[in-house]
């Protein structure tokens, strides 16, 4: 009683916060730099930004509510769907040329409550330390909308939203990009809920019905009609930092009526390296309780979470960062035992 108290109350204070879509700066931030770095953006859905798109299809409002804003939804309004579709295709051909004669592809995502310039502050942070070779790798800076607030309060009542935004980058963002690499060495870097956009793209992600038809009657996206990750030949690795999921981000429904079953990965995903931090305090969303409520963070959080998971799946592999209580991305990026983890995979500098 006392926990769905707590509950009740959270929810209350939420609901007066404000939040903001994550946007980019740039009115083309889908590009290659060179020698090579490629700067990936999608909104709420997985749409990737077209050039010039602030002057197509205008700002975002700043409530930042679901169903006002999508690149598909004022697409589909004016007519011009295809046009976003063939400029997506356009980019995912960029990259598909860029990483064609690289050995290795490094992705970082970002979590949710994060904007595009603290997101690239701490992208730069990263690869300062990391063995990186502009000849054979080939970086991906990838951007989805997990909504911004400043606030500690504004930054709970995003968190709704943005574990649906996640799962969209993820199965239509993210899982595209995959699509277009064969035969790399794929090393993705993920903090918070970044974990759900990477998991979302490698898996099938779960959406209840009543948001499966929300999202095809506001945004003409039907959510189930993404293509499945490919059989590419790649080597993944997945270093989770902070990991804003539970279990049930691993479990899928094949019905309605039956009960979830976890999921089957692709053999390309060699390994899942998570960290635990039971000290950080968003993961045990202030209150300990909730880390498996609310859409739970308890991977991140609990040891316990980790051992189920380690009981059906064999690519698991923890490194513990307890006593480190900021759940900011780049406290776990400047954290030693991120050089550790690092150095396990050949990455450190």
């Amino acid at each position: 009683m006392k926990k769905w108290f707590l509950c009740i109350n959270l929810i209350i204070l939420l609901t007066a916060c404000a939040a903001t879509h994550n946007i980019p700066k740039s009115e083309n931030p889908n590009v290659k730099e060179q020698p090579n770095i490629i700067y990936s953006f999608v909104d709420q859905n997985g749409n990737f930004y077209p050039n010039k798109w602030r002057v197509i299809y205008g700002n975002p409002p700043q409530n930042a509510k679901r169903n006002e804003y999508s690149l598909m939804k004022i697409a589909t309004k004016k007519g011009i769907a295809n046009q976003l579709t063939k400029a997506e295709t356009s980019f995912l051909k960029t990259i598909s040329e860029s990483v064609k004669n690289k050995k290795r592809v490094i992705i970082f995502v970002h979590g949710f409550n994060s904007n595009a310039r603290r997101s690239t502050q701490n992208y730069e942070s990263a690869r300062k330390i990391m063995n990186i070779n502009s000849g054979t790798d080939e970086i991906i800076q990838f951007y989805w909308d997990g909504l911004s607030s400043e606030s500690i309060f504004g930054g709970a009542k995003i968190w709704f939203n943005a574990t649906n935004f996640s799962q969209m980058a993820g199965e239509f963002g993210l899982r595209r990009i995959l699509n277009t690499i064969k035969n790399k060495d794929i090393y993705i870097i993920s903090h918070s809920r970044g974990a759900s956009v990477v998991l979302s793209a490698l898996s099938i992600p779960k959406f209840s019905e009543s948001t499966k038809t929300e999202t095809l009657e506001n945004h003409n996206i039907d959510v189930d009609n993404s293509k499945s990750l490919k059989e590419n030949n790649n080597s993944i690795t997945c270093i989770m930092l902070a990991p804003a999921v539970g279990s049930a981000d691993f479990k899928l429904k094949t019905s309605i009526n039956e009960e979830p079953e976890f999921c089957n990965f692709s053999p390309q995903i060699k390994k899942i390296h998570i960290t635990i931090n039971n000290t950080d305090n968003l993961l045990k969303k202030y209150i300990g309780v909730l880390s498996k409520t609310l859409k739970p963070t308890d991977l991140g959080y609990k040891e316990d979470t980790f051992n189920e998971l380690c009981n059906h799946f064999t690519i698991f592999e923890k490194t513990s960062f307890t006593g480190q209580k900021s759940h900011d991305f780049d406290h776990y990026l400047k954290n030693p035992k991120f050089k550790d983890i690092l150095q396990l995979y050949g990455l450190l500098k």
